[in-house]
């Protein structure tokens, strides 16, 4: 028994160390090149996504209104390229 408390109390010491590394990267400030090419190679064709995306809801929409599906669509075609391309922090891929 005290040799399964001692691997649950390892175990769980490791799982909060990873989780504090995974959090102290996530946290970093993104590097010169990462944010030019960010800038420059996805933000453009995250754009175009956002503006095709919302064309393909607009003709969606009487479709979408009949199935009561607008919020689903208005989600995938709409919101996540916005946020990818408008709301995403410079350098964060």
């Amino acid at each position: 028994m005290k040799k399964l408390g001692v691997s649950l109390l390892a175990t769980l010491l490791i799982i909060q160390l990873a989780s504090v590394t995974v959090a102290k990267a996530q946290s970093a400030k993104p590097s010169a090149p990462a944010v030019v090419s960010d800038a420059l190679v996805l933000r453009p064709p995250g754009f175009a996504g956002t503006v095709l995306g919302t064309t393909a809801f607009v003709v969606s929409l009487p479709v979408t209104l009949g199935f009561h599906k607008t919020h689903e669509a208005e989600k995938l075609l709409v919101k996540k390229p916005f946020r990818y391309t408008f709301e995403r922090l410079f350098g964060k891929m």
